[in-house]
């Protein structure tokens, strides 16, 4: 599932909370989702006939909305949603009772990796029958295109299967003077064949039923319904009717010039200045090369591209038409290089591709001689000897591989990394080690962030939060930074690994350190948003660090607002509620970050001590466009203000959603399109 996909879930639950969790458990693993919440038969109905829906999540355990009512429900519309049944256990019981109710899908909220991975090979499945559904449909329309073609074609074309006739048009009719289709139909081809010729064509369609056809057109004897043999040309294709294998035959007198068609077939798929197939032969034998992977009918095959170091160089310095003549040079030392046995193309002006039925080791040392090689060759462009060089860029076809179009952009990358510095090189994309080198990766991260820790290389650069209503104190956002060498890094790049491994909480009291020296520092009357982590407000020791940390610097708690995403509020409220409470007895602040993006983001105030909200971004897009977006925006201020809730709106892009939400009363807007983060606290954009 790409990360660009939202997911329009219902959930049926009982309890809006547990339904809230649920979407926060999604969420935390990166799964975007749209969610709705029914309680009952007409608004779920409602609902699916009217609202965009791709899932339903069904608690078991609960009766107003029971999964046979849901199953019936979705039936009774007609279409294709999905069902997911959510147990309390994983028990027998409860399995059968969702199979009764004519579900297959299944999870328990206990087991968080499960919900995700229930829901994400559903969606999986539901884009991958949508996709079926309309590629069925395009290949329907095609086929009846191609039939009103093959209909009215002046070409004799008959389809075969198992040596019957599954389908013939007018002409092949015409052809062998049949005048009844039907009767056709329900004759062998092995009847249409000459006497002499059956033992060859009994052969020729044993090799078709094995997959072999042959490359070339074949000269045949054959009989019409009068038993009158004539000459013929029959060209064969694989093709499908109905969704089932066949043959094409096309058969055409013998007054045709063989060696001219195979002159203008090789006119079609080759490139005439090297003599390799072209750009357009390689592609569809590309996907033909994927397939045999995938049907296992070739252990794998590594994909080359080659090109031309400085080429954009040397056409200026040599003219296209010499370059063109350099091309035509290069090309028969390549292949004599690495053998004639592969597939060769040019499949751009300074660009070869080569396809090598090996594994990517041995490619990669035969791509490594060919560089070495081929810097050592003197090569003829006119008048002009010169010496040149090429990058190439390696991968695999294995079977995981989606398609083509994969490959070709891996390719490209991998050749951009190779023609770096000079080129003369040969840059290697191995699916299977990326797993691997990930891992490694990982690891350089760790240790990066760990000596960040030790050797404070953490700084904070401060984001303007601005008062619409001419608030005393100035108000920061503090973002941290890791500092390596002369690189900055964002905090993109290094929280996830920081989470993962335990250094989160390292990294969010180094932060609070900084702020606090910073409040104290500071010659103005400030106020600072820090982000915490769900890791700092779920440890128990926490409060006590930081009343330790504000007494030593004799800094006021009021300056610090704590910020978290209501996402992990709901995750995780048991640890997070009484260290948030403690933390409010320092009088420190509190704000709910991305708030607005939950089935009931108000309930939250019932739970915790909020100073201020932090409106979900996602209803900022073109909001001075987006009317749905500016209701929904102002009805979260309007009910933030009636509870006395501060309200800040990030991600300003434009002065027209400025005036909007001064209109709306908005107490703080934050973005870069108003002043982006700096290594100090000002102001001014």
């Amino acid at each position: 599932m790409s990360k660009d996909q939202t997911i329009h879930l219902v959930i049926v639950h009982k309890q809006e909370e547990e339904a809230e969790r649920i979407l926060s458990v999604l969420r935390n693993a990166q799964i975007a989702v749209r969610p709705t919440r029914c309680i009952d038969e007409d608004s779920l109905s409602n609902h699916l006939e009217n609202k965009k829906t791709d899932i339903i999540l069904v608690q078991q355990l609960q009766s107003e909305l029971p999964l046979l009512t849901v199953n019936q429900s979705v039936k009774r519309i007609g279409k294709d949603i999905p069902i997911i049944s959510l147990l309390d256990s994983l028990d027998s019981d409860s399995i059968s009772e969702t199979y009764d109710a004519g579900i297959n899908n299944f999870c328990t909220n206990n087991i968080h990796e499960q919900i995700c991975a229930e829901i994400t090979n559903v969606f999986n499945g539901l884009e991958t029958r949508r996709n079926l559904r309309l590629s069925e449909a395009k290949l329907n329309d095609a086929e009846k295109r191609c039939a009103s073609l093959l209909d009215s074609s002046k070409d004799a074309i008959a389809y075969i299967h198992d040596g019957m006739h599954v389908y013939t048009n007018n002409a092949y009719l015409e052809f062998f003077k049949y005048d009844d289709a039907e009767e056709m139909e329900v004759t062998p081809f092995l009847n249409l064949v000459a006497k002499d010729e059956v033992p060859t064509t009994k052969k020729l369609l044993r090799d078709i039923a094995a997959n072999k056809l042959p490359d070339d057109d074949i000269k045949m004897k054959l009989k019409t319904e009068s038993g009158e043999v004539v000459d013929a040309v029959v060209s064969l294709n694989v093709a499908t009717v109905d969704g089932e294998p066949c043959v094409q035959f096309l058969v055409r007198p013998p007054q045709r010039n063989l060696a001219a068609e195979k002159e203008l077939r090789d006119i079609k798929n080759k490139d005439m200045l090297t003599g390799f197939f072209n750009r357009n032969y390689f592609s569809k034998n590309l996907n033909d090369k994927i397939n045999a992977v995938k049907s296992g009918a070739s252990k794998g095959y590594s994909v080359l591209f080659i090109q031309l170091d400085n080429d954009v160089q040397l056409e200026k310095d040599l003219g296209k038409g010499k370059l063109d003549l350099l091309i035509a040079d290069m090309a028969p030392f390549i292949k004599e290089t690495i053998g004639e046995e592969h597939l060769y193309a040019r499949y751009d002006h300074t660009i070869f591709a080569i396809t090598i039925e090996d594994k990517i080791e041995s490619s990669s040392q035969i791509a490594q001689h060919m560089v070495n090689k081929l810097t050592e060759h003197l090569f003829s462009a006119g008048e002009s000897t010169l010496n040149c060089t090429i990058s190439v860029g390696l991968t695999q076809i294995i079977e995981q591989t989606d398609s083509g179009n994969d490959i070709i952009k891996t390719l490209g990358s991998e050749l951009d990394k190779a023609r770096e510095d000079n080129g003369a090189k040969i840059s290697v994309f191995d699916p299977a080690e990326e797993e691997k080198k990930a891992r490694a990766a990982n690891q350089i991260w760790i240790d990066l962030i760990t000596d960040g820790i030790q050797n404070n290389h953490f700084i904070l650069h401060y984001q303007p939060v601005i008062s619409l209503h001419g608030d005393e104190t100035e108000h920061y956002e503090t973002l941290v930074r890791l500092k390596s060498k002369d690189k900055i890094i964002m905090p993109g790049e290094f929280i996830g690994v920081a989470k993962k491994h335990g250094l989160i909480i390292d990294i969010d009291r180094m932060v609070i350190k900084y702020a606090i020296r910073a409040i104290k520092e500071s010659d103005k009357d400030v106020a600072l948003f820090v982000k915490m982590s769900t890791d700092t407000l779920s440890n128990a020791s926490f409060p006590t660090w930081l009343a330790q940390e504000l007494k030593t610097q004799a800094v006021s708690g009021e300056k610090l607002i704590f910020e978290t995403p209501e996402s992990e509020l709901v995750s995780h409220s048991k640890h997070v509620k009484p260290v948030i409470q403690a933390i409010k007895g320092l009088n420190c602040q509190f704000a709910i970050e991305k708030f607005g993006s939950g089935l009931n983001s108000f309930a939250l105030f019932k739970h915790y001590p909020v100073d201020y909200i932090k409106i979900d971004s996602t209803f900022m897009q073109d909001f001075s466009k987006n009317e749905e977006n500016q209701k929904k925006v102002k009805d979260i201020i309007d009910q933030a203000h009636a509870q006395n809730k501060l309200v800040v709106c990030e991600f300003i892009q434009d002065a027209a959603t400025m005036s909007i939400l001064w209109k709306y009363s908005s107490n703080f807007v934050q973005g870069n399109f108003l002043a982006p983060a700096t290594e100090k606290m000002t102001q001014e954009s």
